[in-house]
C-alpha cells in the first residue's frame, strides 16, 4: 500500500497505489489539510474500505484522446501558433501512430526508449528525435499536474538520443539564374529598392536585409518583401536566412 503526498507548482497532490489500483487527487495549497486527508485515506485502506477509489476503477484517457485535449487546452493556448503547429506535426508523424490506443498509464519508459531507438535507426536527426521526446514529456508533465499520473516515463531520456546524427546546417546561396530572376522582379515590382538589391551574392537575403535596415525599413518588412518578390516569379527559388538560433536554414519560397 502506498499513499503519498507530493507538491507540484504550489499545489499538493495525493497519490494512492493499493493492490494494483491507482488514484491521484489535487488537494490544493494547504499542507495541513493535505496531510489530514492523507491520514484519513490511510486509515480507510487499513480497514479495507476502498471507497476512495469510487464505484469503479479510475479510467484514464487514451493517448489519442489526451493528445487532442493537450493540444486544445495547453499548446494552442500557451504556445505560439508556429510552435503548436510543430507539436501537432510531431504527434501526427511519430507519436499517435505508436501510442494512440494506449491508456496513459500503459505507456512505459521502455516503450519510449524503443521509439527513440527506432527513430535513430531511421537516420533522423537528433533535433527531430528530441522534438518528439519534448512533446511526449510535456504531455505527461501536464497529466501529472492534472492528477492523472504520478510519474513521467519520458523524463530524463535525452541521453539516449546522443547516437543520432547531428543536423547539418549550411547556408545556400542563390544561383546566377536565380539572382537574375530576383533582380528582374525587383526592378519591376519595387524599383525604388532596386539599387539596394544589387548587393546580390553569397548570403543574398542577409545583404538585402542589411541594406533595407540602412534605408530605414524594418528587418521583418524587408524579409517579407524579399519573399513576396521571389515567390511571385518562382515557387522553387530558395534562399538562406538566419534563424532564431542563428543557424542557417534553406527556405523554400
Amino acid at each position: 500500500m502506498g499513499v503519498k503526498l507530493k507538491k507540484y507548482k504550489g499545489k499538493w497532490y495525493l497519490f494512492i497505489d493499493y493492490n494494483g489500483k491507482r488514484k491521484a487527487k489535487c488537494l490544493g495549497t494547504d499542507r495541513k489539510l493535505a496531510e489530514s486527508i492523507k491520514r484519513q485515506v490511510e486509515a480507510k485502506l487499513v480497514l479495507g474500505d476502498l471507497g476512495v477509489f469510487g464505484t469503479e476503477e479510475q479510467k484514464l484517457p487514451t493517448f489519442r484522446t489526451y493528445a487532442d485535449t493537450w493540444m486544445k487546452d495547453y499548446a494552442r493556448v500557451e504556445c505560439k501558433t508556429s510552435t503548436a503547429d510543430g507539436y501537432e506535426g510531431v504527434l501526427r508523424q511519430y507519436l499517435r501512430p505508436r501510442f494512440a490506443s494506449h491508456r496513459l498509464d500503459e505507456i512505459t519508459r521502455d516503450q519510449i526508449k524503443s521509439m527513440i531507438n527506432e527513430l535513430v535507426a531511421k537516420n533522423l536527426s537528433r533535433s527531430t528525435i528530441r522534438n518528439a521526446l519534448c512533446v511526449i514529456r510535456g504531455m505527461f508533465n501536464q497529466a501529472i499536474e492534472g492528477g492523472l499520473l504520478d510519474f513521467n516515463p519520458a523524463a530524463r531520456l535525452g541521453r539516449f538520443t546522443r547516437t543520432a546524427k547531428s543536423a547539418q546546417s549550411k547556408g545556400v546561396s542563390l544561383t546566377a539564374e536565380e539572382v537574375q530572376t530576383f533582380l528582374d522582379a525587383a526592378s519591376e515590382i519595387c524599383p525604388e529598392y532596386y539599387p539596394l538589391f544589387l548587393c546580390c551574392g553569397p548570403g543574398l537575403v542577409c545583404g538585402v536585409e542589411n541594406s533595407f535596415r540602412c534605408a530605414g525599413v524594418t528587418c521583418s518588412l524587408a524579409r517579407t518583401r524579399t519573399i513576396q518578390i521571389v515567390s511571385s516569379w518562382s515557387n522553387t527559388t530558395t534562399c538562406a536566412e538566419s534563424t532564431r538560433t542563428r543557424r542557417a536554414r534553406k527556405l523554400g519560397v
